[in-house]
């Protein structure tokens, strides 16, 4: 790994050989050198077919995808793929998380202390690797990529153009290892959810009480924490989307609950519902809608079949929902590598009715089947799954229905 500056001066004391090479030895890729360059050549396909010389990677789960970088900092760290290069862009502070999570040629690091001004030298230093006027693409909607990123790179003499999800595209279709990834991260997500289950039992619990115990198990022996969650709404609470714990004791009617375990930042997400007592006919009501949902889904989905075409099935089954009744008509979207805010980290390739685009075997799911009466109560059952061959294998574990606490 050749490991340079992007200003003028001497490196960091603490920058030495000796020392970076210590911790290159001690290194631990998530994947092997063989998956990293199978990832490399998919996405310079995709830069072929789209006519440019590189590509400028600012979403990190997407940085890490390409070149296994990964680290708690959330400035901005990019990396440039071009036909030849490969080159990852961070503060000096962040030099040891290189060194220790990822395998690149060259590592171009800037002071830390001046990080706000570091994305022209970084922008500058993209330019003159590349061809004059090159064709640079990038994803322009992404909150990682800083708005000021186009201009500096039309400066530089740059054609910039929407990279259109070009390494997520890329990232659909998981790998072997990758599944195995999220198997990892299935487990943790029961643990989690068996958690939240022994919480709800105990006398005077509350929604705060399940989601202290549901992480402490999700990440009590995980080697990374999810992305987003765990959710736990309450009573009234858990019919209004999105809502989530508030030191309150549990509701009458149901407890909603989504979360996700992770390894090595792949999730598995599922919703689970506790039932208080015996479940009332409006809670069942929600809770068949779920369970046709999920069914639907999972005896349609296979290789080759448009995602539209598995939407509409599933909305059938659904049929016309009571007025008081929230759903999103939203039937599936992909997971996988994802860093915060959401496990929802990839592109807009979701199962719904206006997504044409065919499925493909290795493409992995979370099914959000949750039905809520309008700030009354609300269920979410939902499994994560893979396409594979001649269908669908459930990655999470446990039923969808209702738990009686």
């Amino acid at each position: 790994m050749e490991i340079a500056g992007l200003e003028s001066g001497s490196p960091p004391s603490w920058l030495t050989p000796e020392a970076t090479g210590a911790l290159g030895d001690a290194a631990r890729p998530r994947f092997g050198d063989d998956e990293y360059a199978t990832r490399l050549a998919g996405v310079r396909r995709r830069m072929a077919a789209q006519g440019v010389n590189g590509v400028l990677v600012f979403r990190p789960s997407s940085v890490e995808y390409l070149c296994g970088f990964h680290t708690a900092e959330r400035l901005p760290q990019p990396l440039l793929v071009t036909e030849s290069d490969v080159v990852l862009y961070v503060p000096d502070f962040e030099v040891g998380r290189a060194l220790m999570s990822c395998r690149v040629p060259q590592v171009r690091y800037f002071r830390y202390a001046s990080a706000h001004r570091a994305l022209a030298l970084v922008t500058g230093h993209v330019a003159r690797l590349l061809p004059d006027r090159a064709r640079i693409a990038v994803e322009l909607t992404h909150p990682a990529t800083p708005p000021s990123t186009v201009e500096l790179l039309r400066q530089d003499e740059l054609t910039v153009v929407d990279g259109d999800y070009l390494v997520e595209r890329e990232r659909l279709v998981l790998s072997p290892a990758e599944l195995r990834c999220v198997e990892r991260a299935a487990a943790l997500t029961a643990r989690g959810i068996d958690a939240a289950v022994d919480a709800a039992s105990k006398p005077g619990a509350t929604d705060s009480a399940i989601a202290g115990a549901s992480y402490a198990a999700l990440v009590s022996k995980a080697n990374s924490e999810s992305a987003w969650g765990p959710t736990v709404a309450t009573g009234p609470r858990a019919g209004v989307p999105h809502s989530t714990f508030d030191d309150v004791t549990l509701g009458p009617d149901t407890t909603f609950v989504e979360l996700s375990g992770a390894h090595h930042r792949y999730h598995a997400p599922v919703m689970r519902t506790l039932c208080h007592g015996t479940p009332t006919p409006p809670v069942r009501r929600l809770a068949e809608l779920s369970q046709r949902m999920l069914a639907a889904v999972l005896d349609n989905a296979k290789p080759g079949v448009p995602c539209a075409e598995v939407a509409r099935t599933a909305a059938s089954e659904v049929r016309t929902l009571p007025n008081d009744v929230v759903f999103h008509w939203l039937f599936g979207y992909p997971v996988g590598l994802a860093h915060p805010p959401h496990w929802m980290d990839g592109p807009p390739f979701a199962i719904t009715a206006d997504n044409p685009e065919p499925l493909a075997e290795g493409m992995v799911f979370h099914i959000p089947g949750s039905f809520r009466a309008f700030g009354q109560t609300g269920v979410g059952l939902s499994h994560t799954f893979v396409v594979e061959a001649h269908g669908t294998r459930v990655l999470t574990h446990g039923t969808a229905e209702l738990i009686e606490v």
